[in-house]
């Protein structure tokens, strides 16, 4: 599952924050084994959760975090901000209970600055306000 992290060589310039429930990890500490051991490990502590925090937005998001459903043993939800230019943000959320999907799709925001494709996504903005 590994993904070439541009943030490493800096050619992206975007620096990047991990938090889990744990820990914070800085840009320098990151590699996509650390994100593939948390997201597996929300099998085992089902109160982790992980947040991928840019230095800048990637394609207008502001950052994007993953935790596991109580409910749904499986399940994790993935969510996604943007951020607009008047201080506005719109919230996406999703459920996934393939693991590798979550995987790839975190390892894509941190490595190539690719949003997942969220248009089917759920908007929860108003569940936030």
């Amino acid at each position: 599952m590994e993904t070439a992290n541009s943030s490493s060589d800096h050619s992206s310039g975007v620096m990047y924050t991990i938090s889990t429930q744990y820990e914070t990890y800085a840009n320098y500490e990151i590699e996509a084994s650390l994100i593939t051991d948390i997201v597996n490990g929300f099998a085992d502590d089902p109160d982790d959760f992980i947040v991928i925090d840019p230095s800048t937005p990637v394609e207008g998001s502001l950052y994007m975090q993953a935790a596991p459903l109580r409910h749904t043993p499986r399940s994790i939800v993935v969510e996604l901000r943007l951020g607009y230019p008047d201080g506005s943000f719109r919230h996406f959320s999703r459920q996934i209970e393939d693991r590798d999907s979550v995987i790839r799709m975190l390892l894509d925001y941190w490595g190539l600055q690719k949003l997942p494709a969220y248009s089917t996504w759920s908007d929860i903005t108003d569940e936030l306000s």
